[in-house]
């Protein structure tokens, strides 16, 4: 039974051959690689160029969004007066309900009737 571990390896003494090779070649080493922090001015100007990006981005969904209405709806503008007029037109409801005098039936049907209107209305 082979060791998976050794596979494509002579030896044991080999495969640490070539684990001490790599080793010395650590990406560290490499010359392209700063080694150490960046300054603080590298860092500024990173974050520089990070915003300048973003704005140039936010430019272009904002050309992209042009025309679009973004405003909020006016249920969400103004909940309490949305509010008001439900229980309002509960109110109305119930009392036209209690002077056709239509009863227990009518009464039931008055919340489903002002959901049916609030919808309509906002």
């Amino acid at each position: 039974m082979t060791d998976i571990r050794t596979r494509g390896f002579d030896s044991p003494a080999q495969l640490r051959e070539h684990l001490a090779e790599l080793d010395e070649e650590s990406p560290a080493a490499d010359p392209g690689v700063p080694i150490g922090d960046p300054s603080a001015e590298q860092q500024i100007a990173a974050l520089r160029r990070e915003v300048q990006d973003l704005r140039k981005r936010l430019a272009a969904i904002r050309i992209e969004t042009e025309g679009l209405d973004t405003g909020r709806p006016r249920a969400k503008r103004h909940p309490w007066l949305r509010i008001g007029a439900t229980i309002a037109m509960t109110y109305l409801l119930g009392r036209l309900v209690q002077r056709l005098r239509l009863g227990a039936p009518g009464a039931a049907a008055v919340p489903v009737l002002a959901a049916q209107l609030d919808k309509r209305l906002w």
